[in-house]
């Protein structure tokens, strides 16, 4: 047995799994060497590579600079079969003996473990005692090599998984979701299917073009499905590449990455535009449009020649907060200053009062009634009723934990405070108290239900019975929600983001930019508009990307219409000529 080595690429540590470890005498090395590379290119039952362990392999055996004794003890324990090359020379050397008795010695009682080689006929005679009994293969029979592989639970390399993508890639645009892709293995008949655990993951050629989203995906039904990938950045020729352990990978055909391209002309006639800069915003008739221009909110009623603008309000500081009512919609700023508009043009601004001693006058939640009545809460505790009859703001309950969610039902309100407790009033009055979790984001009605959206949990509550549902985020750390409709949608750190119902099923799944958060949704959350953090608005369609712009972007509330801005101008139109795929897809 050598004890020495000449590795020149480091072996896996004696704490990892061999499948198998060759013991031969230092004389017989070109036999094992030999028998090494035979095994080498064999497959094992999962289609990896085998891990063998041979002293003097370049690929395996002791590390250098290692204690060879020591790394012997643990890679013998170590190793799921024990091939001892038996000849004259092996039964006089003491290491090998000390290798085989270990291999003897870790044995189970039904064998397998040990697995001897009897390369001299005329070391049968030397063979000790105590293993005997455990018959050898000899190398003077024909197939004796199939044997060995047998025994070590090894298979051709005939038998690895071929990978195959499905559907082909023809082109993708930049930051638009590619249509699913779909990796299949080919498995040769009567070998073993893939392991439980199986994953595929996908790359691209060159990797400076920045393919993005889920890259790993499991194997279900012998297929991993990739749902979310896009490129950030445009190139002439890229390919998408798969790979798992112990199959042959795949690779598609070379398609372009193109950068997107511009809207159509905004000078069509039929084409409504608006001579206004800045966010807008959709009414809850899905037609007038609120525009917030820094701090100025003006009111654009929608009539046969056009947009007009009615009525504006300004702001004392950055919006907090946006809400929707059946016909009116309101936002409030940081200073506590609420601005409450009808489609029709009437504006009205009111600058609520802190609670005394109160350290914040921050809004905290918004919430409007079947009446279209506002509630506003502040995280100083107080909550304000107001409306467009012009009469002064009316406290209507003080909640001292303060405000982070509020939502109005038809018998009363529910305050979600700083300490997270749900209250629910009725008459002024607290009834029921539920505690949910220290942060919560949003808050609302869908259904007969109010779901409310915690850092960390999705809590349903049913009002009239009283009875509350709690389930863990299906994502990771919320940084944006969108809370109302039929759905509410959440995105987490990593920019993986859900719409889900009622039911806390999840309906739509999507992958987007980190930081991104759900601003605007329609259809059943089939539609989607997110904000980046770099200020650009994307319209998500099913669950992928199919439309970016620099500039903003929403959607009404019954999915008919998209008001996109160029910087200057914005255009209302049908969501479906914003681009339905990577062919389709356009950037303002």
């Amino acid at each position: 047995m050598t004890t020495t080595g000449h590795d020149t690429a480091p072996a896996p540590s004696a704490g990892g799994q061999w499948d198998v470890f060759i013991s031969y005498a230092r004389e017989d090395y070109i036999q094992a060497k030999d028998l090494h590379d035979a095994l080498s290119a064999c497959v094992t039952a999962h289609g990896g590579a085998p891990r063998i362990y041979l002293d003097v392999s370049r690929t395996s055996g002791t590390p250098l600079g290692a204690d060879w004794q020591s790394f012997l003890e643990e890679a013998l324990p170590r190793s799921r079969h024990v091939v001892a090359l038996y000849s004259q020379t092996y039964f006089d050397k003491a290491v090998c003996q000390w290798e085989l008795h270990e291999a003897y010695k870790l044995n189970p009682p039904e064998g397998g473990r040990l697995v001897p080689l009897l390369i001299d006929p005329g070391a049968a005679a030397k063979v000790p005692y105590i293993v005997n009994r455990i018959n050898w293969i000899p190398t003077s029979r024909p197939h004796w090599i199939d044997e060995v592989r047998g025994a070590v639970g090894l298979l051709p390399a005939g038998t690895r998984t071929t990978l195959r993508f499905g559907t082909p890639v023809t082109e993708a645009v930049v930051g638009h979701t590619l249509a699913p892709v779909s990796v299949t293995g080919s498995v040769p008949e009567g070998t073993p299917p893939w392991p439980v655990d199986a994953t595929v993951t996908v790359s691209a050629e060159p990797a400076d073009a920045e393919l993005t989203g889920t890259l790993t995906a499991p194997v279900v039904r012998n297929a991993a499905v990739f749902t979310d990938l896009a490129f950030r950045t445009a190139t002439a020729e890229v390919r998408l590449v798969a790979t798992a352990p112990g199959c042959e990978p795949a690779t598609t055909a070379p398609f372009p990455v193109r950068a997107p391209e511009e809207p159509p002309s905004w000078d069509e006639a039929d084409r409504p535009a608006l001579a206004a800069r800045g966010r807008p915003a959709f009414f809850p008739d899905g037609r007038a449009l609120a525009v917030l221009d820094g701090r100025i909110l003006t009111v654009h009623t929608a009539g046969y020649a056009g947009y007009e603008a009615a009525g504006t309000a300004q702001l004392r500081d950055r919006p907090r907060l946006w809400a929707r009512g059946r016909r009116c919609l309101a936002v409030a700023d940081w200073s506590s200053r609420v601005v409450l508009a009808d489609p029709d043009g009437e504006v009205r601004a009111v600058d609520l009062p802190a609670r005394h001693g109160a350290r914040f006058n921050v809004p905290g939640a918004l919430a409007f009634d079947a009446d279209d009545t506002l509630y506003v809460g502040l995280w100083g505790g107080t909550v304000w009723r107001l409306s467009l009859d012009g009469g002064a703001p009316e406290q209507v309950l003080e909640h001292r934990a303060g405000v982070q969610v509020l939502t109005a039902g038809s018998d009363g309100l529910l305050v979600g405070g700083l300490n997270g407790v749900l209250t629910r009033y009725t008459g002024g009055r607290a009834r029921a108290e539920h505690t949910l979790e220290p942060l919560l984001l949003a808050m609302a009605w869908v259904r007969d239900f109010v779901l409310v959206v915690g850092e960390q949990r999705i809590h349903r509550l049913d009002p009239a019975g009283g009875r509350l549902l709690q389930v863990s985020q299906p994502v990771g750390a919320v940084t944006g929600t969108l809370a109302g409709g039929e759905l509410t949608a959440i995105v987490d750190a990593a920019g993986h983001g859900v719409c889900f119902d009622a039911e806390l099923a999840v309906r739509v799944g999507f992958h987007t930019v980190p930081g991104a958060r759900p601003v605007a949704a329609a259809r059943d959350g089939w539609l989607l508009v997110l904000e980046y953090p770099d200020g650009s608005h994307a319209l998500v369609r099913e669950g992928r990307t199919t439309y970016v712009s620099r500039h903003p972007v929403t959607l009404s509330a019954d999915g008919l219409r998209a008001a996109v801005s160029d910087g200057e101008r914005i255009l209302v139109v049908p969501p479906e000529e914003l681009g339905g795929g990577p062919a389709e897809g356009r950037r303002a």
